[in-house]
C-alpha cells in the first residue's frame, strides 16, 4: 500500500497489433521510434543478478509500450551478443543503453570491437555511469510516467516479473525495472509529421507479431 507503484497502474495492448512495415515498427498503426536498455550481470550463481534487456517503443504522444524482455544468466560474451542480435533483429532498435561499471565496462568495449563492429551492425552503445542512489534514479523515471497512464505492458512472460519487482519495496531481483527506466531516459518520441497511422489497406504485416494480414 506504500508502493509507489501499484498495480491498478497497470495497462495492457494486444501484442498482435503490432506490426512492421518498411523496417518501422507500429502498434495500432501509430509509429513508434524503439529503444533498448540493458543491464549486465556477468556471474553465474544462485543468488547472482541476471542479465536483463528491455525494448521500448515510444509513440509521438509519449505512451510507452514494453516490447520485449529478455532475462537470463551468463558469463559468456557471445551469450550476451547473440541475445541482443537476436532482439535487434527483430525489433530493429539502433541504440542500446547500457549501465557502465569498471567491470561492464570491459563487456561494452568487448561488444563493440569484436561482435557489432565486425558483424557491421547499425547499433550503437551509449554507455552511461551509475548514479549512486539507484532506487531514487528508477522512481524519478518511472513514477511519474505510470502515474499518467504513459505506459503499456504486454500480457504474460517476463513482464510479469517486471510487475512484481515495480510493485515489492524489496524484490529479490530489480534488473528489469533499472532496465527499464535507462532504457526510457533515452527515448525520444517520434516527431508529429512523423508519427501519424499507417493505411492497413497497402501495409504487409510480419506474421511473427500476428496482427493482420
Amino acid at each position: 500500500e506504500t508502493a509507489d507503484i501499484t498495480r491498478d497502474y497497470f495497462q495492457y495492448y494486444d501484442r498482435k497489433s503490432v506490426s512492421s512495415y518498411n523496417g518501422t515498427m507500429y502498434v495500432n498503426g501509430r509509429r513508434l521510434n524503439v529503444f533498448a536498455g540493458v543491464d549486465f550481470s556477468y556471474t553465474t550463481g544462485q543468488k547472482s543478478d541476471y542479465t536483463a534487456i528491455v525494448v521500448v517503443g515510444v509513440d509521438s504522444q509519449n505512451n510507452y509500450y514494453i516490447l520485449d524482455i529478455a532475462r537470463f544468466k551468463t558469463d559468456r560474451i557471445k551469450e550476451y551478443f547473440d541475445q541482443i542480435l537476436s532482439l535487434h533483429r527483430k525489433w530493429g532498435f539502433r541504440r542500446l543503453r547500457a549501465e557502465a561499471t569498471a567491470a561492464q565496462s570491459v563487456i561494452i568495449k568487448d561488444l563493440k570491437e569484436n561482435y557489432i563492429r565486425p558483424y557491421g551492425l547499425a547499433l550503437s552503445i551509449i554507455d552511461e555511469k551509475p548514479i549512486k542512489n539507484k532506487e531514487d534514479r528508477i522512481r524519478a523515471a518511472l513514477s511519474p510516467r505510470y502515474e499518467n497512464r504513459q505506459i503499456w505492458h504486454y500480457h504474460g512472460g517476463n513482464c510479469e516479473i517486471l510487475e512484481n519487482e515495480l510493485v515489492l519495496q524489496n524484490p529479490p531481483h530489480d534488473d528489469c525495472k533499472d532496465c527499464l527506466a535507462g532504457v526510457i531516459e533515452i527515448c525520444t518520441p517520434p516527431s508529429f509529421e512523423m508519427g501519424g497511422q499507417i493505411n492497413y489497406r497497402d501495409q504487409f504485416v510480419n506474421r511473427r507479431f500476428g496482427g493482420i494480414n
